[in-house]
């Protein structure tokens, strides 16, 4: 009995119904049923208005689990999550670097999110599920990078790549305030990147105005000079990141 309580209370709907009365909340669930999995955050890239993005990222198989022919495989997206390219990187070092500006892109200036897969075929050991968190920089017309770590869980994919899903980050019927912890009326002006990180439309709203996003979409939005910034959504967990401004100086972090 008590193992059949347990299966249910971790499904999907009763997650659902665990974060709608606050019963043990789940904000995010790893999908343990794929042994051998890479985990991948929804990575913002930017070439819209001068900006270039700089991608770090290590080879953890190689690094951490001596793995010396893997290799990773980057998808990239637009904000109204459209396929774009993939790029396949088989000559790894353990620190490597990719820039991301619009030649690379075709031309495109705008921003959209990228999500970066390790793959080993052949993988045979114990349980195994990394996540390359990174660090993303963003150059604003040539400035120096400012540089953020990986936001949220978003997407996975099996070490072979026969195997992905989302959906890692769930949901609950009433909605959830989440409050930044900071003031930005100093500058000059602000903006927050949200991605929605389920496969469904999610609302949300940021004080009075409301916002809609479709699967996996992303949206930039600029909110001035503002001391509090509350965000409502019934997603548990829709962390922003946030650019500020001031004269010729930019910063970026997640929320």
């Amino acid at each position: 009995m008590k193992s059949l309580i347990k299966k249910i209370a971790q499904s999907d709907k009763g997650i659902y119904l665990r974060n709608s009365i606050g019963f043990r909340p789940v904000k995010i669930m790893i999908d343990k049923s794929i042994r051998f999995q890479s985990i991948s955050d929804a990575f913002l890239w930017r070439t819209d208005n001068g900006f270039k993005t700089t991608f770090n990222f290590a080879d953890i198989l190689g690094l951490f689990y001596k793995v010396e022919d893997s290799h990773v495989e980057l998808n990239f997206y637009s904000k109204n999550n459209d396929f774009i390219k993939k790029i396949i990187i088989n000559q790894l070092n353990y620190s490597n670097k990719l820039l991301i500006d619009k030649d690379f892109l075709d031309g495109i200036e705008d921003y959209g999110v990228f999500y970066i897969f390790h793959r080993y075929d052949s993988y045979s050991g114990d349980d195994l599920i990394i996540a390359n968190r990174c660090y993303v920089g963003f150059s604003l017309k040539d400035s120096l990078s400012s540089f953020v770590h990986g936001n949220q869980f978003v997407r996975y994919q099996s070490l072979d790549g026969k195997y992905d899903g989302s959906d890692m980050v769930k949901s609950s019927f009433f909605n959830n305030r989440y409050r930044i912890q900071n003031s930005f009326l100093d500058f000059t002006k602000s903006e927050l990147f949200f991605v929605n990180p389920t496969s469904k439309k999610i609302d949300f709203s940021i004080g009075n105005i409301r916002y809609r996003l479709g699967k996996n979409c992303s949206i930039i939005i600029d909110i001035g000079s503002k001391e509090n910034i509350t965000i409502s959504s019934r997603c548990m967990f829709l962390r922003p990141v946030i650019f500020n401004y001031k004269d010729d100086f930019f910063d970026v972090y997640h929320a």
